[in-house]
This record gives C-alpha cells, sequence and structure tokens, in this order.
C-alpha cells in the first residue's frame, strides 16, 4: 500500500512528490546539533525546528521522491568533511532532504518542512507516527520525555535491513540528487560552531 505526498519548498519554485511506502520508511525526529547547526545557516530556525530544536524527517528511498519543477534551485552543504549531504531550495532556504555523499547508497530524509499537508491529522495519516526521537542530549532547553538521548542501539537492525533491502532492490535511483555518480549541484563545506551542550 503506497499514496502520494506533494513536495513544495516555502516560495514554491521547488515542488514535486513523493510515493509513501510505510514497509520502506521511518518517521523521525533530529535534535542533533548539526541539524541545528543546519537550520541556522539557512536562517529558518523558527520554520523549521521545534521547540526543543529538531528537525522532522521522513527517511526512505530516493527512488521514491522526485523533484519536477525548480531542480535548478537545489543546493547542497555538508557541515564536515565526511558529512551527509544536506540539499536545500536557494531560492528561499527550504531544507529538501538529506543524504549520504555517495550515489550508491539507497537513502534519503526527507524535510517534512518541504512537504504539504493541510493540518497535523493528515500528515500523520500520511506519513504515520513518529517512530524515533534521537540525540535528545542536544535538545534546547529539557530533552523531551520520549527522546533517546542518543541513537538507540535497538534501532540499528531496522536500518540495516532497510538498507540491504534498498540496495537489492536498486532503491537508489532515480535520484533528485545525483546525476550518475556525480551531485547535481556542487555541495558547499560549511565551517559551522555546534549548536547544543
Amino acid at each position: 500500500m503506497s499514496n502520494s505526498v506533494d513536495l513544495k519548498c516555502f516560495c514554491g519554485q521547488v515542488s514535486g512528490s513523493l510515493e509513501i511506502v510505510p514497509s520502506a520508511s521511518f518517521h523521525v525526529h533530529c535534535l542533533c546539533c548539526d541539524c541545528q547547526s543546519y537550520a541556522r545557516f539557512l536562517k529558518n530556525q523558527e520554520r523549521i525546528l521545534d521547540e526543543h530544536g529538531g528537525s522532522e524527517l521522513f527517511q526512505t528511498y530516493p527512488s521514491l521522491m522526485k523533484i519536477t519543477a525548480g531542480a535548478e534551485h537545489i543546493a547542497g552543504v555538508q557541515l564536515a568533511p565526511k558529512g551527509i549531504y544536506r540539499w536545500y531550495a536557494s531560492c528561499c532556504n527550504t531544507p529538501v532532504a538529506n543524504t549520504l555523499g555517495k550515489a550508491s547508497v539507497p537513502f534519503v530524509g526527507v524535510s517534512v518542512k518541504f512537504m504539504c499537508f493541510a493540518n497535523e491529522q493528515e500528515k500523520l495519516s500520511a506519513l504515520g507516527p513518529v517512530t524515533l526521537k534521537a540525540f535528545g542530549k542536544y535538545a534546547v532547553d529539557e530533552m523531551p520525555k520520549d527522546a533517546h538521548p542518543r541513537f538507540p542501539p535497538s534501532f540499528l537492525p531496522k536500518i540495516l535491513w532497510f538498507m540491504f533491502k534498498g540496495k537489492i532492490g536498486g532503491k537508489n535511483k532515480p535520484s533528485p540528487f545525483f546525476a550518475g555518480d556525480k551531485p547535481v549541484s556542487d555541495v558547499q563545506r560549511l565551517a559551522v560552531t555546534p549548536a547544543g551542550k
């Protein structure tokens, strides 16, 4: 069973769609200091982060995501030499998605802020409940009671099985962020000051 969610940046110039496959996805909140630094870089903390400094992401396969308009505005940054690629719409600094640095890896973490929902109920109906809230030690003010201080080891087998299925099924392509083995735009290396504790 699957359905489709419309994607659109804050100003509407970048848009697309995401196929939602419950068996091939994780709805997560990340409270890590890197995500907070990234939001500061985009100068959109209030629109991107929740009250605890968390980012809401939907982790799935690149082949399920399409950019149908405004691809020329897709830009990428990297916070560390071996860090993930963080893609955003340069027209209005909307976070779009995170990927690893290699096109061969079947993983994309799509920002829920890049998705179109009428309300919270519609969002949860499409994406399902949040199944992981990680890196709570970096939360703004108090750590949420339902958050893990770091990444829980018990979640790792689920991620590895997800990656294995994606690799076998060739779910790394097509990708909106890679043309062959090359990123669709130059990925800028940032020098950032970590947020959090």
